[in-house]
């Protein structure tokens, strides 16, 4: 997702105000359960605060490149984007790591992929404007629907959000059928307000309440 063009965007329409993050780092892979029961980890990260940040970051970076998932964060950037990708994992975005367990703590093996989001002020409600990637190693179903459930778990229980926003450009098929299948639903459109591609399309709004999310566990 286009997270700071969309957020600008919206920011401007609902007379938003962002709140400054509480940026917490874990510096290992493989950390202590959420849940006992979930294959995977949700784990918060701001590059600040990460001693190995110089060689996690261009890591993370080249393997975003090698899956082409660079454009879905930054559209047009896959070979000058490293900078903007940086400011985005040491910013005002709050972070966080899909992790699961592997022996050998390999980054390779362990780190599924990222979701960021920052909480805003909505009329009387805290929303969460989140967005994600998952490496194309673990596109099996399975691992990204569990970090699906751990990263509404952890809004909806360590927040106060009341809802969780994603905006999806309306030519991406498998964040949408990924979109629908986790819980979201589509809430609306913003015309000609997302890239694909480098294709102009509409930014569908997705969304998820608290209510309806704690009907579904």
């Amino acid at each position: 997702m286009e997270n700071d063009r969309i957020m600008s965007l919206l920011d401007t329409l609902a007379g938003v105000v962002v709140t400054e993050p509480q940026p917490v780092v874990v510096t290992t892979v493989s950390p202590e359960p959420a849940s006992t029961t979930s294959p995977v980890h949700v784990i918060p990260y701001h590059a600040t605060l990460d001693p190995q940040a110089d060689a996690f970051l261009p890591w993370m970076w080249k393997r975003m490149q090698a899956d082409d998932l660079v454009d879905y964060y930054f559209p047009g950037q896959k070979d000058t984007g490293f900078a903007t990708f940086v400011r985005l994992m040491s910013g005002d975005a709050q972070i966080a790591l899909f992790t699961v367990d592997d022996p050998e703590k390999q980054w390779e093996n362990t780190v599924v992929g990222f979701i960021t989001w920052t909480p805003s002020h909505m009329g009387a409600s805290e929303v969460i404007i989140a967005g994600f990637i998952f490496f194309r190693k673990f596109w099996n179903g399975q691992t990204t629907d569990a970090a699906a459930k751990q990263a509404f778990a952890h809004w909806f229980k360590e927040t106060p959000a009341q809802v969780v926003l994603g905006v999806c450009p309306s030519l991406h098929a498998t964040a949408i059928r990924y979109n629908k299948r986790v819980g979201l639903h589509e809430i609306g459109r913003i015309p000609k307000a997302h890239v694909y591609k480098d294709q102009s399309c509409d930014a569908i709004l997705y969304a998820i309440t608290r209510d309806e999310w704690e009907g579904r566990v």
